[in-house]
């Protein structure tokens, strides 16, 4: 192992930046994404400008800003972002919400100690899951389920309603929201391209395949090197890695035990998928490399790109695309 890369790799990955989640529904300039998001989760909201952004810029979880906050319609949203189910979240909103409502007194010129009673937008709190771990598409965490056998005493509960965000799951939330259903065939094509490819490779091919098919392509096309900064940064290399190894071991298993081949299952299918992945991966590598050409000939020849843009989008030589052009 290469531990200068490792380390300088750990120091990249505990900067303190935004997640794609949070550049995609948490700026500015995205305000329709939220409002359509929140319209989607049963929200009524036409008017993106009818959004007040209160996010905390101070709030890192994990070496990431993942939160989304803002204020609509007398109600206070908080949505967070997870690549893996913790049951704390509750834990964590309760303290997140506690410093929203800090932030809203101020902002208001409320006061605790008024002897009128105040009134406060309601709080709705939503986690977005999009990890590799099945989980079902809907569930709630509660606080009080961090209380163990004392938890009928308790004087709080923060309900934290966890939404499964991956391809598959909650169609008519994707459906209603483009944003989100984007987001989650970008997460879902990294996620395929990376078990033949490098994590680098396989984020900027799911860029490059997302472009051409017109999945958030004016996003991609904007801000395609922040972009694979983003996903590269937030993305556990090693847990990945360990995931992948489980799913090879179940599979050996499942496939040992059918065929009645237990002993040595484990090595022999890995060694099995290690050697067809080098065995694949230049095959893979040509493949991809064809697609994205021809689809970037494509977009010169219908005329929605000029052989310049094409060339820089796509990553090719404008010599490669005009001979594609004139073969």
């Amino acid at each position: 192992m290469n531990t200068n890369a490792t380390e300088k790799e750990l120091t990249v990955s505990r900067a303190y930046k935004d997640t794609l989640f949070r550049r995609l529904f948490g700026d500015e300039r995205q305000k329709a994404n939220a409002m359509s998001l929140y319209n989607a989760l049963g929200g009524s909201c036409d008017d993106p400008s009818e959004l007040t952004y209160t996010t905390i810029e101070g709030v890192i979880y994990m070496g990431r800003k993942n939160d989304v906050s803002f204020l609509v319609d007398g109600e206070l949203m908080l949505w967070e972002h997870q690549s893996t189910v913790n049951p704390n979240m509750p834990l964590r909103g309760l303290i997140h919400l506690a410093q929203l409502y800090n932030k809203h007194l101020d902002l208001y010129g409320l006061s605790v100690y008024s002897s009128r009673r105040l009134t406060l937008p309601a709080p709705r709190y939503f986690v977005f899951y999009a990890g590799p771990t099945e989980v079902e598409d809907r569930f709630e965490l509660r606080l009080s389920q961090l209380f163990g056998d004392r938890a009928s005493e308790s004087c709080a509960e923060v309900v934290a309603t966890v939404i499964n965000v991956n391809e598959g799951h909650n169609p008519e939330i994707l459906k209603a929201c483009e944003a989100l259903a984007g987001y989650a065939h970008f997460v879902s094509l990294a996620r395929a391209y990376a078990r033949t490819y490098a994590r680098s490779e396989a984020v900027d091919l799911a860029v490059r395949k997302c472009i051409s098919e017109g999945v958030l392509a004016d996003f991609f096309l904007e801000n395609r090197s922040e972009v694979i900064d983003l996903f590269l940064t937030e993305w556990d290399e090693e847990k990945y890695r360990d995931l992948l190894r489980r799913e090879a071991e179940e599979d050996g298993y499942a496939a040992g035990e059918a065929e009645g081949r237990k002993e040595g299952r484990e090595e022999g299918r890995e060694e099995g998928r290690m050697e067809g992945r080098m065995e694949g991966r230049e095959e893979g590598l040509k493949e991809a490399h064809t697609e994205f050409l021809q689809k970037a000939a494509s977009q010169v020849r219908e005329g929605v790109l000029s052989i310049e843009d094409a060339a820089k989008i796509f990553g090719f030589s404008q010599q490669e695309i005009a001979t594609l052009l004139n073969g």
